[in-house]
């Protein structure tokens, strides 16, 4: 099952179809308290966020700024569980897209319909977009194209196709995700990405601490939420992450902050691989 279509039936169990997020290092949390890596194992986290009843896993490979992996992540996690995986990278030529293809195809030569690949649209361009995501296609894999709001339509209006799944990211990955948690996601964008995109699949990236923050982004009209900073700093993710995908049975519940262990400073200490769950393989 790839991504589009494990998103859909998430929604067809009446469930909140989210990708629980997998990322070594929170650059804001690391300038905020001074620390900010994660060593847990990735495949025993994604396997938390299965059994939570997450849609699918989102892995950051980006190594620079967010410390990513991906040589020891990507198996961990295809390997670990038997969701759908987003990979999140600065993706803008064919190169990176081959590095992950072979990477995959030399696991398990299945695992590549499994996998979905981040295209920042405006950091890929209008000329270029088209091709790459037919690349990526031609590769086995599915794209997911990320925008930052309407200043990002015109990507999407100059492809031949409309694209399965869109994303629309809350934070500003310009400048590494750096501001505060706001949902930007609104019923007026969610209608003018609609005349472009039609029943393309939305979802709203980024910025959910707390079960009211989803509803804001589906009841917007997103089909999906990408969640991330509210798991990795939940002392229980297979919890954290319930909570999310049942937040159609809830109308108000706490932030992350209220979870159990997640109060910012204490919490930070599961970036250094502590804590019962999660822990290494």
């Amino acid at each position: 099952m790839n991504l589009m279509e494990s998103l859909i039936s998430k929604r067809k169990e009446g469930l909140i179809p989210v990708i629980a997020e997998v990322k070594r290092r929170i650059p804001r949390i690391e300038k905020q308290f001074g620390r900010g890596r994660d060593e847990r194992d990735a495949g025993v986290l994604a396997s938390q966020y299965e059994e939570g009843g997450a849609a699918a896993i989102s892995l950051v490979t980006e190594t620079v700024h967010f410390g990513g992996k991906p040589l020891e992540d990507i198996p961990a996690i295809l390997e670990s569980t038997s969701l759908p995986l987003l990979i999140k990278d600065f993706i803008v030529d064919p190169d990176k897209v081959d590095f992950y293809a072979t990477l995959v195809e030399k696991l398990n030569p299945d695992f590549l319909g499994k996998v979905t690949l981040l295209v920042i649209s405006h950091l890929v361009g209008e000329e270029r977009l088209p091709s790459l995501l037919r690349y990526i296609y031609e590769r086995g894999m599915l794209p997911l194209i990320e925008t930052r709001g309407l200043q990002d339509l015109r990507y999407l209006d100059c492809l031949d196709h409309r694209p399965e799944v869109v994303g629309i990211n809350n934070k500003d990955i310009d400048d590494l995700e750096m501001g505060d948690d706001v949902i930007r996601v609104d019923a007026e964008m969610i209608s003018c990405y609609r005349k472009v995109l039609g029943e393309s699949i939305i979802v709203s990236e980024s910025a959910h601490r707390s079960v009211d923050d989803v509803h804001r982004s589906i009841e917007a009209g997103a089909d999906a939420v990408l969640v991330g900073t509210a798991f990795l700093l939940a002392d229980d993710p297979v919890c954290a992450v319930r909570m999310f995908v049942q937040a159609g049975s809830f109308r108000s519940a706490p932030d992350v902050s209220d979870l159990p262990g997640s109060d910012l400073p204490g919490s930070a200490r599961i970036f250094v691989g502590t804590g019962s769950r999660g822990q290494s393989r």
